[in-house]
């Protein structure tokens, strides 16, 4: 018999789902991010960077089984977001998922446990269709780290992941391996650069053309999940 965690691996796909845009005339747009449900009843936690400067209307998009990929859309409505910590929340009509996230609590962070990531960060526009390629990354919190510096409000208590976050994947939850906890909520990439001795120069024969190769590591960046935990109650951030 399958384990209850083992029951929401299989079914992630319906409760971490592709975002994508409305356009002119109700039609629903590109794809534009990731969005998990968290909560009871569930909402649909993203970055607000991910919805910003869209309006109030999206659409959240349902493959009917993790092998065909023939989507049903839903209507989804912005309800709350909280620029500063850079989240948004967000009611879907007509759909329930099998389960929706709990929030961890702050002291169930730790470097040492196995997390992942389910992201659609790799879905490509071929033709004006969106093909869903969803991800799974997994690797560890190698750091909880003030960012505020770089990131405002949503930096303070970052986690910095041990995997890359790809363009789409913003939203995408981090879960615990351990309880499927919801740690936090990707928003961005950081970059380091790696060892000196890693930096390549190429000039030609006339040494009239010189080329600097930087080898980077991007390592993914969480809001931590204690920034979602009031936005989630209403006692935070901004109704729409």
């Amino acid at each position: 018999m399958q384990s209850s965690e083992a029951r929401q691996h299989l079914q992630l796909f319906r409760v971490v789902v592709p975002i994508f845009d409305y356009e002119e005339g109700g039609e629903w747009g590109p794809f534009i991010g990731t969005g998990t449900f968290v909560g009871d009843p569930p909402l649909l936690a993203t970055a607000h960077h991910v919805v910003r400067g869209r309006g109030s209307h999206f659409a959240m998009a349902l493959p009917p089984s993790p092998i065909r990929w023939n989507m049903n859309a839903f209507s989804a409505t912005l309800l709350r977001y909280d620029a500063e910590v850079d989240l948004a929340v967000l009611r879907v009509d007509g759909y329930s998922p099998p389960f929706s996230f709990i929030l961890a609590r702050e002291d169930e962070i730790a470097n040492n446990i196995p997390v992942f990531s389910f992201e659609y960060g790799t879905t490509q526009r071929i033709a004006g269709i969106d093909h869903l390629a969803p991800a799974t990354r997994m690797g560890n919190v190698t750091r909880v780290i003030d960012l505020s510096d770089r990131y405002g409000a949503a930096g303070r208590l970052a986690l910095e992941l041990s995997y890359p976050a790809l363009r789409g994947a913003s939203g995408a939850p981090v879960i615990s391996s351990l309880n499927t906890r919801l740690w936090g909520i990707v928003i961005a990439n950081h970059e380091y650069h790696l060892l000196p001795a890693q930096i390549e120069s190429v000039t030609d024969e006339s040494e009239g053309l010189h080329e600097e190769i930087r080898y980077l590591l991007p390592q993914a960046i969480a809001v931590n999940v204690i920034h979602l935990r009031p936005l989630l109650a209403g006692e935070g951030g901004t109704a729409v």
